[in-house]
């Protein structure tokens, strides 16, 4: 996070530079926010005031990342789809071989069955927890 530096009292550069934030010289009177907008500071009296007057900033910012979130859940959920349809596919076949297969085929149709069950159960857990 960086800070402008340009008119702040010691106390508050101190302050500032505690909180492991940065002076910055090139916007005096401002803040940088996590999406890239400056706030500016002002006098006491005023905070209120600008509290206020940057709500619809806040607002937009909340929005966007709504909206960024919305299309990180919606990637994952077509990612996931991705992964799982041919996982489907390798479980049918796998029962397929072990209803026509003797021997150690069948042993090995269920191996493939199994890890497959698991790696849909693992992706399910990463759809749940939005990973």
């Amino acid at each position: 996070m960086k800070v402008a530096a340009a008119g702040l009292p010691d106390a508050i550069r101190e302050t500032i530079q505690s909180w492991g934030w940065q002076l910055s010289e090139v916007n005096p009177d401002a803040i940088l926010t996590l999406v890239g907008r400056y706030i500016e500071i002002r006098a006491a009296a005023t905070l209120l005031a600008d509290d206020i007057a940057f709500l619809p900033l806040i607002e937009e910012e909340l929005k966007l990342r709504i909206e960024l979130a919305g299309q990180r859940r919606t990637r994952l959920a077509k990612r996931l789809h991705d992964l799982r349809s041919p996982l489907n596919a390798i479980q049918g076949y796998a029962e397929i071989i072990a209803e026509t297969a003797e021997g150690d085929v069948i042993r090995f149709s269920s191996n493939i069955r199994t890890a497959s069950e698991l790696l849909t159960i693992r992706l399910e857990t990463f759809r749940e927890e939005g990973v």
